[in-house]
């Protein structure tokens, strides 16, 4: 019985409470056992509107639950029908290195399913998805340092 109010309080309250309810939810999905509950609740709604939320620390944790619950077949089908493709196709460009690696994991589980391969493909995923597969800059020689003098 636990479960609604946790799943309550990421809809209300201020975003320190969303915050531990999301990880509460996060540390909750990660007992396959306790995924139909989830789902029961409603869980997914709320989790994937935390991906919007403008806290990253709100954004890691509703990622990190949705990349749990991403690994079985009903989760998979239902974070697409609940519109989780678009809020994870943005934080595939976030500047948090965090939030683009969960994003992309939860993407690599929702791909297991063959519509939403498609589905992941139509979001207009596979761009920003290359994009970091991509070797980062390599830094540029400071004027003048002695470590990068030749």
């Amino acid at each position: 019985g636990g479960l609604a109010p946790l799943v309550s309080l990421l809809r209300s309250g201020s975003d320190k409470v969303k915050e531990h309810a999301a990880g509460a939810l996060r540390n909750v999905s990660m007992n396959p056992e306790l995924e139909p509950d989830l789902l029961r609740e409603g869980a997914l709604g709320p989790l994937i509107s935390l991906l919007l939320a403008p806290d990253a620390r709100l954004q890691v944790q509703a990622a990190v639950a949705l990349r749990n619950l991403s690994v079985t077949p009903d989760s998979k089908v239902l974070m697409v029908q609940e519109g989780a493709l678009p809020p994870l196709v943005s934080l595939l460009r976030s500047a948090d290195l965090r939030l683009q690696e969960q994003a992309a994991v939860v993407l690599r589980n929702l791909s297991v399913n063959a519509e939403n391969k498609l589905l992941i493909v139509a979001a207009d995923a596979v761009a920003p998805l290359l994009v970091l597969l991509r070797p980062p800059p390599a830094p540029a020689a400071a004027d003048g340092d002695p470590e990068y003098a030749a």
